[in-house]
């Protein structure tokens, strides 16, 4: 199946915002193995949008627009959905509790007219209830054209959940009921996270997995960002057995191929996967942290997961050399005579930190996260990661990375603590 995406809000045309909604769809539709194969963005204009949807029905089977659903006179999408398919927008009294739901006592009957804007919906379309927002959406089945319309919120918050628990529901069920001439065609998909590995190393890595893949009807695709990259396995045939045995066959070779670079999948974070580590372990694992230029970000992440107080005693974020001297006792000759973003630094770091909190293992992390530098022939993105088990061993890590200040304390936290996640599944038995 192919799909249309429409993000509609003059704001996108006008660069004042990023368009972060088409990214998060089209990864959510290719994890189900249906293509996006055209992408627009329109103003807030009902005429455009009219043209852009008869124009993308054309081409796909599938359209989602986003935006353009609220109360204000520039949310026009209902209007263009309606005009363009020649329906009449009819007023559904079940939504007005949510077209209402953030305004109480309301007085002025024209406000709440312009809020019950929300309740009207195209005729015989589908209504969707939002559970964050206001605005809601609605599903549109062309039926002797075999076409789906999804209209859902632009706020991305408002997007995701609509998208998430309405749409892809939807969209599962109608991508895997297509018929091949041996019956129905079953799709299953894996998705594999990896970090400390570009998006060129990978596809360099596992091209020939690419070209057996292809015989068996197994899609690999890649999607990038900063520190994360994922790699979506997308297996279809008309047998649901030859379909799974096809996906781990793949599967298999990709992670034999990129090992520790993968460490977990179907979008598991960093953190979870630090939780099951130690878990599986059934030790009572205990980890401190020494953070300069990463802030915190490193603690932050590792208590993104509940239950993270049994293995997690705390963290140091000492960003200034007197921090890094008077809390954590670095020495200030080794910061004079290396500098702060040095070796021997960020091993003082995790050493001192471990004797502070008696843990079993210690990280630490310091270095330039640019745009500016303050040591002299140490350029942005120059980083040192430092892990010291239980039984002393020590590693430190010298990286550069690249991007802006956020993408490298991402790549840093990101790298860390995958590194940590295998330190504790090699060490301790």
């Amino acid at each position: 199946m192919k799909c249309s995406i429409v993000n509609i809000g003059t704001e996108l045309n006008l660069g004042i915002i990023f368009n972060t909604n088409s990214k998060y769809i089209a990864e959510s539709l290719a994890e189900l193995g249906v293509d996006c194969n055209f992408i627009y963005t329109v103003r807030d204009n009902e005429e455009e949008i009219s043209v852009i949807l008869k124009e993308s029905l054309k081409h796909s089977d599938i359209v989602i627009t986003n935006g353009g659903l609220g109360p204000t006179d520039d949310d026009v999408t209902r209007n263009a959905v309606a005009s363009a398919l020649d329906l009449k927008l009819l007023r559904d009294k079940s939504l007005d509790e949510t077209s209402l739901k953030f305004i109480k006592n309301i007085k002025s009957s024209d406000i709440k007219n312009r809020l019950l804007r929300q309740s009207y919906i195209p005729q015989n379309s589908i209504p969707i209830k939002p559970r964050v927002g206001s605005a809601s959406g609605f599903i549109i089945n062309l039926k002797p054209e075999k076409k789906w319309i999804f209209c859902i919120p632009g706020v991305p918050k408002e997007m995701k959940s609509m998208l998430d628990m309405d749409v892809i529901p939807v969209i599962r069920t109608i991508s895997g009921s297509k018929s091949e001439k041996s019956g129905n065609l079953v799709i299953k998909k894996s998705v594999l996270m990896t970090t400390d590995i570009s998006e060129t190393e990978i596809e360099e890595k596992i091209k020939g997995i690419v070209k057996e893949a292809e015989k068996i009807n197994v899609k690999i695709g890649i999607t990038a960002a900063p520190g994360l990259i994922k790699i979506i396995l997308v297996s279809r045939s008309d047998c649901e057995e030859n379909c799974s045995r096809h996906l781990r066959r793949i599967e298999g070779k990709v992670r034999r191929k990129l090992r520790e670079y993968i460490y977990n999948k179907n979008n598991t974070s960093i953190s979870e996967s630090l939780k099951r580590a130690i878990t599986r372990k059934n030790k009572n694992i205990t980890i401190s942290v020494a953070e300069s230029m990463t802030g915190g970000l490193v603690s932050s992440m590792i208590t993104d997961v509940g239950g993270s107080s049994e293995y997690f005693l705390g963290s140091v974020v000492s960003y200034s050399n007197y921090a890094k001297n008077k809390l954590l006792q670095v020495n200030s000759s080794s910061i004079n005579k290396y500098g702060a973003v040095s070796r021997e630094v960020c091993l003082e770091m995790a050493c001192n930190v471990k004797k502070l909190f008696n843990s079993d293992f210690a990280v630490s992390t310091t270095g330039f996260a640019g745009p500016g530098v303050t040591e002299k022939n140490k350029e942005a993105g120059l980083v040192y990661c430092c892990i010291i088990d239980p039984n002393d061993y020590r590693q430190v890590f010298k990286k550069k990375f690249t991007g802006s200040r956020i993408d490298i304390k991402y790549r840093t936290a990101q790298f860390i603590l995958n590194k940590l996640r295998i330190s504790i599944e090699e060490t301790i038995d």
